[in-house]
């Protein structure tokens, strides 16, 4: 497994263990072992598909999880297989992830709807970021607005290689599930990186209700 991969499986399994603290105040969650996995196989992805938008919007590519959650891309951006994510995307023409567009649903406990709150959620993302990257400082964390949904964007910035990298990160809790919305870059792709993360963003759309 990469170190992307362990990485990312540790931040899944903090929103898993906050959704736990939670849940077992009801006697609902089972330990976090036996919990904390992921599910063996990644639901069949819908075909993306070419987008002819108004003349006032630019193309773009259409792309939807089983898992309720349906967006658009702009096609300068392609999808790169990784099995720790729903959906990454890498710029086109690239061939690493160190400028990288991503959407992860973590599996949750059983639960009730009303058990996952969205401040333990961002606490342990936060925690959980910090351990991999021990510089790191949330510049900001605000309330976000998506459709039938709460949200919080939170953005930070930390050093790799001498480098300074910027982490958008939209956490979203819609019809029991967490959604998460993530970008990072390095600071001199952070513009059109970021543009990229709003188009997405202001895209989010739900199959499942």
């Amino acid at each position: 497994m990469t170190n992307l991969g362990k990485q990312r499986r540790a931040r899944r399994a903090c929103v898993v263990v906050a959704t736990c603290v939670t849940i077992l105040t009801a006697r609902t969650c089972v330990k976090p072992s036996s919990t904390m996995a992921r599910s063996v196989g990644r639901p069949a992805l819908q075909a993306s598909q070419r987008d002819a938008g108004p003349t006032s919007e630019p193309a773009s590519l259409t792309w939807a999880s089983s898992k309720g959650i349906k967006i658009k891309y702009l096609p300068d951006w392609q999808p790169r297989k990784n099995p720790d994510f729903e959906l990454m995307l890498i710029p086109v023409g690239t061939t690493t992830d160190r400028r990288r567009i991503t959407i992860d649903v973590p599996d949750l406990p059983p639960h009730l709807p009303f058990m996952i709150q969205m401040s333990r959620v961002e606490r342990g993302y936060i925690e959980d970021l910090k351990k991999e990257h021990p510089d790191l400082k949330v510049n900001d964390a605000a309330d976000a607005h998506v459709p039938e949904s709460k949200a919080r964007l939170i953005r930070s910035i930390w050093h790799r290689e001498n480098q300074k990298f910027n982490d958008m990160a939209l956490l979203v809790i819609h019809d029991s599930s967490v959604y998460i919305l993530d970008a990072q870059t390095d600071e001199t792709n952070l513009p059109p990186t970021r543009a990229a993360f709003d188009f997405i963003r202001s895209s989010i759309a739900w199959t499942k209700h």
